[in-house]
């Protein structure tokens, strides 16, 4: 289920605000979060992201306050006001005095003209775009509001820098420019003036303090400012961005915040509750009335009135879910968004290859049509995620039915040199496939027969008897014998046969070496035994099937079993912290349907030698009873 919620996080200097949502997906494992409103890449602090159905608020939450702190440096500029471009204009130092004295003729309501380079649109194109392309941008002025400016800090001129600096806090409006407040106020004192750093510290009701990496951030000085205007301008900060550490996913998952009726709140929005005999017909879209709605009972929250939203309020199930939004309309409710409730437990249906050629595959699904993605699957790595959640969106906005098509391994691969072992067996993806909220699965066995299908006839096969309407796979994806169908085939078989194909990028970049996630990096990292990059890339602990083992026992509650008929990966030679995941998860029922069984657990040590494997059993467990071993770095 995709977590729907609230994560304050802080964004670090050098890195855009779509990439610092990187670190918030692969902790939450999903997709769908955005954030609410964008801090250059220059600037950092205080970022509101939303998650899952949330995403339908970001323009509520956008229009908030917010709170700044800025250093401004008065004797030089830039052409773009912060620290992206060397100095080039330059002008005189001012006084603390001086500042102090025009910082009330920009309170209040202002009239502001938007930096030249910033994302406002100018005949359909950002302003930034055009400028750095050599165009003449000419932005028209827009009312602004500004609460209060406080001045923390004053720097003078020393012999070694002849300009001034000015620490300032602002509170202020959606769409107020802090670059562009500088570069009036200097112009008011008759000099230029460039940020040299930039802090968000507020949105509405969330603050810096308790996002996640917040309080790990530095105070805010003119000393720091500097320091950051420096490592910006020499470009060693410029998008860069360290790997997921576990203290930030940690901090993450500790900062999110799932969007309750007290959250609502204090975002300014009054809460109702759904009655339960008009959920299915709010549900279908009938039309609303407030006798369809109760109060929610909750203790006062205390706003800001500025918060206040009196046009919307937040609707919840009567089991507590957030189901949307309505509108108040001269008295009367109106749809804003709706979100669906959650559904009940779902069964995965596994199939054989020719299963889906055969009755066996509902007649209902065909006709419904299935959303698919076709792939090996090995290790479902984050990679591998967004694929299945591009086919579970896509699915669950047009009406179809998520699925997979993937294959089991031969043995005879184990013989191979050059191949070490998968990183998931058939049982492990399938859980995986039913986790993720595929409501069916497609098991190919790699026969000599199938090998030698052609990519055209594979694809018409799953257009025509597994009802497929809609295909993601990433960019070097190629089907049919030996590889000759790549992605361009595919489009032009879809124009065709009438189904949709997308594209979905890669999961690459810095956070992973500079190179894309595949499962043979991940083989390598297990290999290594390199646990916490494998679970970057994976999303989740390496996990070692061991319900096929037979264990026997050596000493001290010690039990071994060799892995030798295993096809799994193994990592090198030693002794390794496991939690030992007993009989669960799920549980493959008349080999078609998968179906939840909760799990036990315990924190040991597992060797390894070779293809053997020891494991460390607790006197109230049983050895035969270990369904997996996961591996992981503390």
């Amino acid at each position: 289920m995709i977590p729907t919620g609230i994560v304050p996080y802080a964004k670090r200097p050098g890195i855009t605000s779509f990439s610092s949502l990187w670190a918030i997906k692969k902790s939450l494992g999903t997709d769908k979060v955005g954030h609410t409103g964008t801090l250059d890449s220059f600037a950092e602090g205080l970022l509101v992201a939303l998650t899952g159905n949330l995403t339908h608020l970001v323009p509520h939450i956008t229009s908030f306050t917010k709170t700044y702190q800025a250093v401004i440096c008065f004797g030089k500029g830039t052409e773009t006001l912060d620290p992206t471009v060397t100095p080039g204009a330059s002008g005189p130092s001012v006084t603390e005095a001086q500042v102090l004295g025009v910082l009330s003729e920009f309170t209040g309501a202002i009239l502001q003209v938007p930096p030249v380079y910033s994302a406002v649109h100018v005949a359909g194109k950002r302003a930034s775009d055009v400028a750095r392309g050599g165009g003449n941008v000419r932005l028209e002025p827009r009312q602004v509001f500004v609460y209060t400016i406080s001045l923390l800090d004053f720097r003078e001129p020393s012999a070694y820098d002849s300009c001034s600096y000015a620490l300032l806090e602002i509170k202020c409006s959606k769409g107020t420019y802090i670059r562009a407040l500088a570069r009036d106020i200097a112009s008011r004192l008759g000099t230029v003036s460039y940020l040299c750093a930039l802090r968000r510290t507020r949105v509405g009701p969330f603050t810096l303090d308790d996002a996640a990496g917040g309080k790990a951030m530095p105070c805010m000085t003119i000393d720091y400012a500097l320091e950051n205007s420096a490592r910006i301008m020499s470009g060693a900060a410029r998008n860069s961005r360290d790997s997921l550490t576990q203290e930030e996913f940690l901090g993450i998952r500790g900062a999110f915040r799932a969007f309750t009726p007290g959250v609502a709140a204090e975002c300014g929005l009054t809460c109702e509750r759904l009655l339960p005999e008009y959920e299915r017909a709010y549900q279908n879209g009938r039309p609303l009335s407030w006798r369809m709605f109760a109060p929610v009972q909750q203790a006062p929250v205390a706003i800001d009135e500025e918060l206040r939203n009196k046009n919307e309020a937040a609707v919840f199930y009567s089991d507590g879910g957030f189901a949307g939004v309505v509108r108040r309309e001269e008295g009367r409710p109106r749809y804003g968004f709706v979100v669906p409730a959650k559904p009940a437990e779902r069964k995965t249906r596994v199939f054989l290859w020719q299963d889906i050629l055969t009755p066996s595959f509902p007649a209902e699904w065909i006709s419904r049509g299935t959303a698919l993605t076709v792939g090996s699957f090995d290790g479902m790595h984050l990679g591998h995620s967004s694929l299945i959640q591009s086919v579970v969106s896509h699915a669950e906005k047009n009406g179809l039915v998520p699925g997979a098509v993937t294959f089991r391994s031969s043995a005879k691969k184990l013989l191979q040199d050059d191949w070490d072992g998968e990183l998931t067996v058939l049982e492990q993806k399938l859980e995986l496939f039913a986790e993720k909220g595929m409501a069916f699965v497609v098991v190919i066995d790699f026969s000599p027969d199938f090998s030698k299908m052609d990519g055209t006839s594979f694809m018409e096969t799953l257009r025509s008897f597994c009802g497929m309407r809609f295909l993601a796979e990433g960019k070097d994806f190629r089907c049919g014998h030996n590889g000759s169908m790549d992605m361009d085939s595919i489009k032009e078989l879809s124009l065709r046969k009438g189904f949709v194909v997308e594209t979905v990028p890669d999961v690459s970049g810095a956070d992973f070496d500079g190179g894309r996630i595949s499962s043979s990096a991940i083989r390598g990292a297990v290999m290594r035994a390199d646990f916490w990059s494998a679970q970057k890339m994976l999303g989740r602990p390496f996990s070692f099937y061991a319900a096929n083992l037979s264990w026997h026992e050596e000493d001290s509650r010690w039990f071994a079993a060799s892995c030798e008929e295993s096809m799994q990966v193994l990592p090198a030679d030693g002794v390794y912290d496991v939690v030992a995941i007993m009989s669960g998860g799920y549980a493959l029922e008349d080999s078609v349907e998968l179906n939840k069984v909760e799990p036990e657990s315990f924190h040991t040590k597992c060797r390894v030698h070779g293809r053997m494997i020891s494991l460390l059993v607790p006197g109230e467990f049983k050895a035969e009873k270990v369904r997996t071993v996961n591996f992981f770095k503390e």
